[in-house]
């Protein structure tokens, strides 16, 4: 343990001063100085990059903190990366870019109130102690705790701009600035969200107020009751209930299209029949609109007061008012889980005059999942994608002017939560082409994901006539302007501009902050300058930074320079991270250097599911054997496939057993995730068929739809039953093995009839290695079946035994013969069609039967060929 030192009373994680203001969209960028510079440090100890690596480490600081480091443990925060419904609804984070806050660099290393970038490493951590706190220009090779703590660290940790990082994503620190009881007040994030606790701030130390870490919020039910005032009463012939936000800092609920707040009334007359029912729903609708229309926000502003008012028709009765508080929007009112009811009252009432205005009512939304599996499984952040509910629209104006304050308005678009719109906005700037671009290149810095994103896009389409100015950028003032234009000459067509843009990332490559160096190190490899070997070797055995690090290795990968593999192996040992060995190993193993692949190997059996599963993926990348390993599934299981694949490797293993790591071409990538994202979305005939024509879109792109389609598509939560199944059949379509992983991982999807079509797919593509995850799948439905628990959704349960049993039976599992001769006999004629046809693959014309006969003939067709065989 670290010593501790009477100057600890100095060492507070978080350290506040006075209330900050709120600072806006304009801010300075600190770069991540390196003060050793990037020569050779020693390898373990202080001083060296390893015991700065450990000083990252949130662990690090709990010696002494033990208390704050549990509640960080314990908080959204620090289960940012682990947390179960975040996994489920961003895809296992293979979707959008919600990795980045939930796996961020420091956030004052990337610009106080900028969007984050993300980590490469030290995933499980999710924000550390250091994505806060970190100080620019603090060399923390050298920080032993103690008296380095007064010195080491960001005193504007606990501002609202620091909040705002990832925070304003969600709208919560606009609403603070307009709030009563957010900055009108002079009040703070964290006076309300990390409230003082009597402790020691640090082992050994006297007991004082210090600031929780617990990040107390919407699942908080203290937390809840503070935030409204609740009121419900008889006026007249009315109940008038009053909702009030009376002590939030920001709008109640807040955050996005999830959170939900509903005023339920029930009208009964005398004989306790109900008469009426009222809800009224307060939201963010965020991400539901359709065309050029914006969502109207329900939401509750700080300080004010929304009516629920609900005639009442009839003369003697009572009248039930509840509140309901949903943490995944829509949800059944008293769901275990995923809702809350805050408030309920009973009013009784006689002799009024009934009031004959009729009820007016928000839609009651009520969720239908796929085979009606639970919630939880579907996806809760995803319901109302699911459940798309009617939402309030205002018309989106579009600027048809080409006047600078067009470009801006247009530009602005991009933040907004309408597609339509910024695909519009998109079309329009290109339109504009040469005046639009230094606007686009300021934008490219944004603060917001989706103004950078849609920017990069439009310079990308631009093309040449943008290059110059995008390589220009690359040497911008502002870290995230050159950044970004790190990305976008990856993908546009540079011209004349491309060795100007070589020339520039080169340059980039010494400066100080990491992100330069990473981000111009894996554009230097995009774009196949060559020349740029020596000094990505250099990075690999100096650097103090992963993610530096792995940036030059997937750099000198995508150069194919199998002479770097020496440097490689050196730099593999030089962190202990484990998803920065995964991508140097990766490397290695693709460069045709097998020293990696026993790392991938032992990854296999990680005690996490999202890393066990990226070390499968890589290992199967640089090998394309699976042996049926499912990282998802039991760990008996998995040891077995582990076994086996450890036992091929001890036989075959060696520079002949690898392969080369499939390139999808970027524009390619694009368009395919483009696709996945469209299909499916909609509901009526006229999207199914659309449905249709995109899944005919992948087959025809082929093999380069398969990353995509597999390591994207199917991990879209089981909610998106329509999206998966379409998904699978044009991965069977598609036919390339290196389906088969995915495939095998969606035969365990809760809903059968997805499981079904990946049964299909994997019947198409014919790799008998998958026959145990088929015969575990045959099981499953045997199970189900014999207990009617196959929903009618997912078609007849004969029918989907016999693909399976057909399935098994094709890869080599004799046993189930037998299973597809009584098939043949079963009143489901296209469960006889399905056996009949595997039966006479294996027999050929042995068995002569007509699966549309009558049961005594298809009855005497198998005892005349069962016979024969004896």
């Amino acid at each position: 343990m670290r010593s501790l030192r009477p100057t600890l009373t100095a060492c507070l994680l978080l350290t506040l001063p006075a209330a900050c203001a709120w600072l806006g969209a304009g801010v300075d960028v600190p770069a991540h100085m390196s003060p050793r510079g990037l020569a050779e440090t020693p390898s373990r100890g202080l001083g060296s990059s390893a015991h700065e690596q450990s000083v990252m480490k949130s662990s690090y600081c709990a010696d002494c903190h033990p208390a704050i480091y549990a509640e960080h443990e314990s908080n959204t925060h620090g289960r940012a990366f682990t947390d179960e419904e975040v996994r489920l609804g961003t895809g296992r984070f293979s979707q959008g870019d919600c990795i980045n806050c939930h796996t961020p660099r420091p956030i004052f290393e990337t610009g106080i109130g900028q969007n984050p970038l993300q980590r490469h490493h030290n995933l499980l951590e999710g924000n550390t102690c250091m994505t806060c706190h970190w100080a620019e220009g603090v060399d923390y090779s050298l920080f032993e705790g103690g008296l380095d703590c007064q010195t080491s660290f960001e005193d504007r940790v606990g501002s609202v701009e620091a909040c705002a990082s990832c925070h304003r994503n969600h709208g919560t620190p606009y609403q603070w600035e307009l709030s009563p009881k957010g900055k009108l007040s002079d009040r703070d994030c964290i006076e309300c969200h990390m409230p003082m606790r009597h402790r020691p701030v640090a082992v050994g130390e006297e007991p004082r107020e210090v600031r929780s870490h617990d990040f107390s919020g919407g699942r908080t039910a203290s937390q809840l009751y503070r935030a409204y005032a609740y009121d419900a009463q008889i006026e007249g012939n009315e109940v008038v209930v009053r909702l009030s936000n009376r002590g939030s800092g920001h709008n109640f609920p807040t955050e996005l299209k999830q959170r939900a707040v509903e005023s339920l009334v029930i009208l009964r007359d005398a004989a306790g029949v109900e008469v009426a029912r009222s809800r009224m729903v307060f939201r963010d609708p965020y991400k539901r609109p359709y065309g050029l229309t914006l969502p109207v926000n329900t939401q509750i502003p700080s300080g004010e007061t929304r009516e629920h008012r609900v005639p009442i028709g009839v003369s003697n009765g009572t009248v039930e008012c509840q509140l309901h508080y949903k943490l995944y929007y829509p949800i059944e009112d008293y769901h275990p889980g995923l809702a809350r009811r805050l408030e309920s009252k009973t009013l009784a009432f006689s002799e009024l005059d009934p009031n004959e205005e009729p009820v007016t009512t928000d839609p009651e939304v009520v969720l239908v999942t796929p085979d009606g599996i639970a919630p939880e499984q579907a996806g809760p952040a995803n319901l109302v994608d699911f459940a798309r509910p009617p939402i309030g629209q205002v018309e989106v104006e579009i600027p048809t002017g080409e006047t600078a304050r067009d470009i801006d308005e247009l530009i602005s678009l991009f933040q907004f939560p309408v597609p339509a719109a910024a695909t519009v906005a998109r079309g329009r700037l290109k339109e504009i082409g040469a005046p639009a671009i230094p606007a686009l290149i300021e934008a490219i810095g944004s603060w917001d994901n989706k103004t950078w994103k849609q920017a990069m896009s439009v310079l990308e389409e631009l093309g040449e006539e943008a290059a110059p100015a995008v390589v220009a950028a690359l040497e911008h003032e502002e870290l995230y302007i050159r950044v970004h234009a790190a990305a976008v000459v990856t993908r546009m067509q540079l011209g004349s501009s491309l060795k100007a843009s070589a020339l520039a990332l080169s340059r980039s490559l010494t400066r100080t902050n990491a992100l330069d160096r990473a981000s111009a190190a894996e554009a230097l490899g995009t774009l196949g300058v060559r020349d740029a070997s020596a000094d990505l070797r250099r990075l690999l055995r100096t650097d103090p930074d992963p993610d530096v690090v792995r940036a030059a290795a997937r750099a000198l990968l995508a150069l194919d320079d199998r002479e770097a593999t020496p440097d490689l192996r050196f730099a593999l040992e030089r962190f202990e991270w484990v998803e920065f060995r995964r991508e140097l190993a990766r490397a290695l193993a693709a460069l045709g250097d097998p020293s990696g692949v026993p790392v991938l190997l032992a990854g296999l059996d990680h005690h996490d599911e999202l890393i066990r599963e990226s070390f499968f993926e890589a290992f199967f990348d640089v090998t394309g054997v699976h042996m049926c390993y499912d990282s998802f599934g039991p760990r008996d299981e998995r040891l077995v496939d582990i076994a086996s694949l450890q036992g091929w490797w001890a036989r075959y293993g060696g520079e002949a057993a690898l392969r080369g790591v499939h390139q999808v071409p970027g524009a390619t990538q694009k368009q395919v995730l483009k696709i996945i994202g469209k299909i499916g979305d909609g509901g009526g005939a006229a999207d199914r068929a659309g449905d249709q024509e995109l899944r005919a879109r992948l087959v025809e792109i082929g093999d380069d739809a398969v990353p995509g389609l597999s390591r994207v598509g199917l991990k879209y939560p089981a909610g998106f039953a329509d999206k998966r199944a379409i998904l699978c059949q044009a991965l069977g379509d598609i036919g390339h093995p290196d389906a088969v992983p995915a495939l095998i991982g969606t035969l365990r999807d809760p809903v059968v009839s997805v499981a079904a079509w990946a049964c299909d797919a994997l019947t198409r593509i014919n790799d008998d290695r998958a026959l145990p995850a088929l015969q575990r799948y045959h099981q499953r439905l045997l199970s189900l079946s014999a207990r009617g628990g196959i929903p009618p959704s997912a078609g007849s349960p004969e029918a989907l035994v016999a693909l399976a049993a057909g399935a098994c039976y094709r890869f080599g599992d004799d046993r189930v013969e037998s299973d597809l001769v009584g098939l043949l006999l079963s009143d489901d004629v296209t469960a006889r069609g399905i056996a009949l046809e595997h039966l006479k693959r294996r027999h050929g014309t042995e068995l002569e039967l007509d699966p549309e006969s009558s049961a005594d003939m298809r009855r005497r067709a198998v005892e005349r060929w069962q016979a024969g065989r004896r």
